[in-house]
């Protein structure tokens, strides 16, 4: 019969003592700096925006991911029309603290354009700027071309 202590696995190095975590204040509380979204969570969180835009999410449901002017862009009234439903993202981070998002969305079978800003805040990321850029009718492409 073997003792453990021949087959125990010599142990590693003792490890540095962890680096503190940057922190700041929120009144009294100490919350940690909100993390950089993934190009997924940015997918789900445009994905989220599109539902209330839609009809199909309560608004109230993103209040904590969107900034005053969003959310009240997308409390207004709605129209019951079709089903956006987003394609392809594109996430790009200018400067610290700052996403942009654009996507490809399709709606009754034409494509639209997506753009989003999201900036960090004490509270964590909010989406500030959202808009849907649908294209124009031809016929009004064909005077703006004339016109230039």
């Amino acid at each position: 019969m073997r003792t453990l202590v021949h087959t125990e696995v010599p142990r590693r190095a003792e490890r540095p003592p962890a680096m503190p975590r940057r922190e700041h204040r929120r009144g009294d509380a100490r919350l940690p700096v909100p993390r950089q979204l993934e190009a997924s969570e940015v997918h789900r969180v445009l994905n989220m925006l599109l539902e209330a835009y839609d009809g199909r999410r309560p608004v109230p449901q993103i209040r904590g991911l969107v900034g005053p002017e969003v959310f009240a862009g997308l409390s207004g009234p709605h129209r019951a029309g079709p089903r956006h439903r987003m394609r392809r993202v594109h996430v790009c981070t200018p400067v610290a603290g700052v996403i942009e998002a654009c996507a490809r969305v399709e709606v009754a079978g034409r494509s639209v354009a997506l753009a989003a800003r999201f900036t960090r805040t004490p509270a964590g990321w909010q989406c500030v700027r959202f808009a849907l850029l649908k294209p124009g009718r031809p016929d009004q492409q064909a005077r703006r071309q004339a016109a230039a």
